[in-house]
């Protein structure tokens, strides 16, 4: 069944930065741990529906991870969402790109 007037969610796009350091894992990335307190602290304010990094092959840590990552969040707006997702220090410091988007979801359970 399509939900013509199902929920919206916005969904930000992390990608390498311009003080990305190339040939270093994402997890081991200089900035790395500060991506990691700001996501923890949206999953605790209870924007965050799905975030995490992508990968090349599964496994977690134990896997292959590649370069950037995805989180799908809540807002009131879009340019609220930008924000939110502007408001990552490693985005401000140029570790990351951020590119946000709008995301209707007309399928669901």
């Amino acid at each position: 069944m399509i939900d013509e007037n199902g929920p919206h969610y916005f969904v930000a796009f992390q990608t390498p930065g311009p003080k990305w350091v190339p040939g270093v894992k994402y997890n081991e990335q200089p900035e790395f741990m500060d991506h990691v307190g700001y996501m923890l602290k949206m999953q605790e304010s209870g924007l965050t529906v799905l975030s995490g990094p992508f990968m090349k092959k599964a496994g977690g840590l134990n896997g292959e991870l590649a370069e950037g990552g995805m989180t799908i969040f809540k807002a009131a707006s879009l340019e609220e969402a930008i924000q939110i997702g502007n408001d990552d220090p490693t985005v401000k410091s140029g570790m990351l790109n951020v590119e946000v988007k709008m995301f209707w979801v007309p399928f669901h359970t």
